[in-house]
C-alpha cells in the first residue's frame, strides 16, 4: 500500500496498492496540458510538494505468531513467546520446581521427536502411565508447535 502525502501539511492525498497507480492519479489530477506555439506544454499544478510513501501494514502479535507458525519458523516463535525466561520453567509447564517432572517431559519429548508416536510405547520407556504421557505431550505442544503436526496414537 502506497500513500501520496503532502510534504508540509502531512495530508494524505491518495492511496493505492502500487506506486504506479498512485503516480498515474497524481499526473491525471495535477498536470494540465496546453498548446503554446504549436508545442504541447505541461504544467504541474499541485497544491504543495508531495512525497510517495510506502505504508507499513501493522500486524498484531497474534497474527505475527500465526504467520511464523504457517512459515514453519518455530525457533523465532519460541524466541518471541518465551522471551528471556528460563527454558525449563517455560517449556515444561507446571511442576517446574520438581526436577523429576522436568526430566520425564524431556524424555517424552526426545522419544516423540525420534518418531515414537504410540503413547503406550512412550509410557513403557519413561515408566509412567499413558494418561501422564498424554498430559505431558499436551503441555509440550503449547511451547513446541512443531509437535502439533505429529499426533500421538493411543
Amino acid at each position: 500500500m502506497f500513500k501520496l502525502i503532502g510534504n508540509v501539511s502531512k495530508k494524505v492525498y491518495y492511496e493505492a496498492e502500487n506506486a504506479s497507480d498512485l503516480n498515474k492519479w497524481r499526473l491525471d489530477n495535477f498536470v494540465k496540458g496546453s498548446q503554446a506555439d504549436g508545442h504541447t506544454v505541461s504544467q504541474y499544478d499541485a497544491p504543495e510538494a508531495m512525497v510517495i510513501v510506502k505504508a507499513k501494514t501493522i500486524k498484531s502479535k497474534k497474527e505475527h505468531l500465526r504467520d511464523l507458525l504457517d512459515e514453519g519458523n518455530f525457533k523465532e516463535y519460541r524466541r518471541i513467546t518465551m522471551g528471556n525466561s528460563d527454558r525449563d520453567i517455560e517449556i515444561y509447564g507446571r511442576g517446574k520446581d520438581k526436577p523429576e517432572i522436568i526430566n520425564r517431559r524431556k524424555k517424552i519429548e526426545k522419544l516423540f521427536r525420534q518418531g515414537i508416536t504410540n503413547t503406550a510405547e512412550i509410557a513403557v520407556e519413561v515408566q509412567a502411565s499413558r494418561n501422564t504421557v498424554n498430559y505431558d505431550l499436551m503441555e509440550l505442544r503449547k511451547t513446541y508447535p512443531e509437535l502439533r503436526q505429529k499426533r500421538a496414537r493411543s
